[in-house]
């Protein structure tokens, strides 16, 4: 018996915008309102707002947060501290990546946003190692989630609902009152361009989204924020990270902190020096698509892929063996019946 569709406190604002509405992590969510590449190149040049609620946002207080937090976290904690949120990797005993998390001091406690699909996991995760005397919070009960992102999205945040924002650093967390509600503003986002992600009350975020909306900020949906985050080469749960990738595998080797303690640490330094497979960026010169589990001759496979709509050429992110690693190298990829050769090439992409 399949699971329930959940729908976002958002759910009828989507309706009302003309969204079209797809399953994904459990929820009811717009894959897109008016196309594609509309909603990317409007959040590349301009500004779009995105709902998020499908992800988790918890808040962790207590003395020993800090120190359970780092237990589980490859970076270091110190840099969250006193209001900012850090990229890093929460691993299972084998060094093996369980998630991919921001995390980040607000207001003396901690906020941990982690993805949809491991919501249940990580508050698992997280419960069986605490200590009494941490509390965690699942903020999602009460609250929706959205994202605004784009060159013009801090201004049209401060335009809209006269707020300060340009003070808050990149990565910074703050609390901000929008129509007279607490919101928690995150200057964080999942497209490389600046903006805010914003937890915003239940009862008030369709006002907020609308308002957005009616003041020219193009609503988003799945796919543009797929695109947008493949462009920039930032890794989707799932495709690019898995429990059977572990960091050294991935891009993002600068997010642990081997001078700090964290399960899955002893697994992970001895899986460091030889990792079977390297994450890379793959251009294509014809327009082939290459799309998830596409495989590649030479070993490996491609992760994620799509026409890009800044570039309007395929790019693809792939896991390829080590010794075709570096930039220039081709490889060969199968998509369906034919094969396209593909070099590796700097990632971001734009």
């Amino acid at each position: 018996m399949s699971a329930e569709i959940k729908k976002t406190s958002l759910f009828n604002t989507h309706q009302d915008l003309g969204g079209k509405l797809v399953p994904f992590a459990g929820f009811e969510m717009p894959v897109w309102y008016s196309s594609l590449k509309e909603e990317h190149l409007a959040v590349r040049t301009a500004s779009g707002c995105f709902d998020i609620s499908h992800m988790g946002v918890l808040k962790l207080s207590g003395n020993s947060a800090p120190d359970l937090l780092q237990n589980l976290f490859t970076n270091d904690l110190n840099r969250c501290v006193p209001s900012k949120m850090v990229y890093g990797f929460v691993l299972n005993e084998e060094g093996m990546i369980l998630d991919d998390v921001m995390i980040g001091g607000y207001e003396g406690d901690f906020l941990v946003i982690v993805n949809a699909s491991n919501k249940t996991k990580l508050i698992d995760w997280i419960t069986s190692h605490k200590q009494d005397d941490v509390s965690l919070e699942d903020l999602n009960r009460d609250n929706g989630f959205i994202a605004v992102q784009g060159p013009e999205a801090v201004s049209k945040l401060e335009i809209i609902f006269n707020l300060e924002l340009s003070q808050i650093q990149r990565f910074g967390t703050a609390t901000v009152e929008i129509n007279g509600n607490t919101v928690i503003a995150l200057r964080t986002g999942y497209t490389g361009e600046d903006g805010f992600e914003l937890v915003i009350p239940e009862a008030e975020i369709g006002t907020v989204f609308k308002a957005l909306v009616d003041n020219g900020v193009t609503p988003c949906g799945l796919a543009a924020r797929d695109t947008l985050r493949l462009e920039k080469g930032l890794p989707l749960y799932g495709q690019e990270l898995s429990e059977s990738i572990h960091p050294y595998m991935t891009r993002y080797k600068w997010a642990v902190k081997l001078d700090t303690k964290f399960i899955g640490k002893d697994a992970l330094l001895k899986l460091k020096e030889n990792p079977a497979l390297a994450t890379v960026g793959l251009e294509l010169p014809e327009k082939m698509i290459p799309r998830p589990h596409f495989e590649i001759e030479e070993g490996g496979e491609v992760t994620s892929g799509t026409l890009s709509p800044s570039l309007n050429k395929p790019i693809a992110l792939a896991m390829v063996k080590p010794e075709y690693a570096e930039l220039g190298k081709k490889v060969t990829v199968k998509i369906r019946n034919k094969t396209a050769v593909a070099t590796v090439v700097e990632v971001p992409f734009t």
